[in-house]
């Protein structure tokens, strides 16, 4: 997000949009992002024409094909780019979120969750193939990879070492990767294990490396049975009072208890509140 400032060098804007800056160099020789040029020959950027450029982009998104729940504007839009393996459109819509404001945790939970959750739903009752629902993961996914990097390296800060993993048998990861951006946006040094991470494994690793935190991902397609017993191996290999654990996704929700030592979370929001203010928000 631009901190009360109206001209941006190309770097800046590259990062925030989340393009190399031979990619802006590209638009704005093209005329497609406006641009003017110091006295010494460097391209500035006025923040209104990064608007507009944004704006334009997401005019020319594809048309919605359909959505089986009820879904607002930018859910909507964000589906159809999904959809389309339109991840450059991703990236700008992603951009513009946080021109006006909004943080990588409230784009995804209260735009992205719902877009994914309803191509999910499209899927079950036949609206979409698995073909599609495949296209569209892909497409975010490729967003999430290229936003990471201009994430981590805006971050100034050092609060050590993070975890991130989907547990046991899960292999739905676009939730556990939003979370480590957001995670790296919050300063941990993030590393993301994905999808069907065994039990054992996780607890190796946090027994013998200790990550400041463990985050971990579960869906609603999760055997109840089987995630808790998963949850108690690694809930018993942590370093007491050195790895905070915390657990998101509709298959921990589900869960009738957790482990004393392990908290859960019903969004990337509320997780980071938790985590900025100090104190534990398990179950909120």
């Amino acid at each position: 997000m631009i901190e009360g400032m109206d001209i941006l060098s190309t770097n800046r804007v590259a990062a925030l949009l989340g393009v190399s800056e031979a990619t802006v160099k590209r638009w704005s020789d093209a005329g497609t992002l406006k641009c003017f040029k110091t006295a010494g020959g460097h391209r500035k950027f006025r923040l209104r024409d990064v608007r507009a450029f944004l704006s334009d982009q997401r005019d020319d998104a594809p048309m919605d094909v359909g959505s089986v729940t009820t879904l607002s504007t930018e859910q909507t839009e964000v589906r159809s780019l999904a959809l389309n393996a339109d991840v450059d459109g991703l990236v700008s819509f992603v951009a513009s979120q946080r021109l006006r404001g909004a943080s990588m945790a409230e784009t995804f939970d209260r735009v992205f969750a719902p877009a994914l959750a309803d191509i999910g739903e499209s899927w079950a009752r036949g609206r979409l193939s698995a073909a599609q629902e495949h296209i569209a993961s892909g497409a975010v996914g490729d967003m999430l990879a290229r936003l990471r990097p201009v994430v981590e390296r805006g971050s100034r800060v050092d609060r050590g070492r993070a975890l991130c993993a989907c547990l046991g048998e899960e292999r739905h990861e676009l939730g556990v990767r939003m979370a480590a951006i957001v995670l790296a946006g919050e300063g941990f040094r993030v590393a993301t294990a994905g999808a069907t991470v065994p039990a054992s494994d996780i607890a190796m690793m946090v027994a013998g490396h200790a990550p400041a935190l463990l985050v971990l991902s579960a869906s609603e397609c999760a055997d109840a049975a089987g995630l808790a017993a998963d949850l108690a191996i690694v809930a018993d290999a942590a370093p007491p009072g050195r790895t905070r654990i915390v657990t998101g996704g509709a298959g921990f929700q589900k869960l009738v208890a957790l482990p004393a030592s392990v908290e859960c979370f019903s969004s990337l929001e509320r997780l980071v509140l938790a985590l900025r203010n100090g104190r534990d928000e398990a179950r909120a």
